[in-house]
């Protein structure tokens, strides 16, 4: 029972009760609640957050121009029109993260899917912050169709261009914030308005959602 218990603790076997136990097949997100943990006891900030997402997102957008097949194209614009049809701030960052999952996954790259996946969590958080503050909303939203037409037209370098300029919004447009923790941000203004949530169970819903 402890053996099985440790194995379930690290995600290895699920336990379905009445049924027994079943060996678990791989998850994106996996890796992810450990480097979690260590990015929050660091106290990431907005810019660290928003300059490592550049670097990997970027890159990753042009990749998914490449890559990308029309079945994927479909599935993206069907996310877009999930977030679009969005009447509160949950449900449209929880769109805005598989957005940002699928096109991790169109790069074919297991090692940058799980990168995104790492900071998920993080990224999730400021997308509560951006999506409820109508000026920085107003700015960043658009890029999505951007992203999505170099996508879809096979525009690697429209692609990393619009990626680059979505994520770049947070800078000309947190002020003060962009430099403090991220948790701080989101219990301060955030706490008291979203209801409680799962982010473990969210994040592992929506990369499963956007796989294959």
């Amino acid at each position: 029972r402890e053996v099985l218990r440790s194995l379930q603790e690290r995600r290895l076997v699920d336990v379905i009760a009445g049924r027994g136990t079943f060996a678990r097949a791989a998850r994106t997100t996996d890796g992810a609640r450990s480097l979690d943990a260590f990015f929050r006891r660091r106290q990431v900030t907005p810019r660290e957050l928003t300059d490592a997402r550049i670097m990997v997102e970027s890159v990753t957008a042009a990749a998914a121009a490449r890559l990308a097949t029309d079945e994927e194209i479909a599935s993206l614009q069907a996310i877009l029109e999930q977030f679009d049809k969005a009447t509160n701030v949950v449900d449209r960052a929880r769109a805005d993260i598989a957005f940002h999952a699928a096109i991790a996954r169109m790069a074919r790259n297991p090692v940058i899917e799980a990168m995104f996946a790492a900071v998920s969590g993080l990224a999730f958080e400021l997308m509560l912050r951006s999506l409820s503050d109508p000026h920085v909303a107003r700015e960043g939203v658009p890029f999505h169709n951007d992203i999505f037409t170099a996508i879809k037209e096979h525009d690697p370098e429209g692609a990393r261009q619009a990626m680059l300029g979505h994520l770049s919004v947070a800078r000309r447009t947190y002020g003060a914030d962009y430099d403090k923790s991220l948790d701080d941000i989101v219990h301060r203004e955030l706490g008291k308005l979203i209801p409680a949530i799962d982010l473990d169970h969210l994040l592992n819903e929506i990369f499963d959602e956007v796989a294959p």
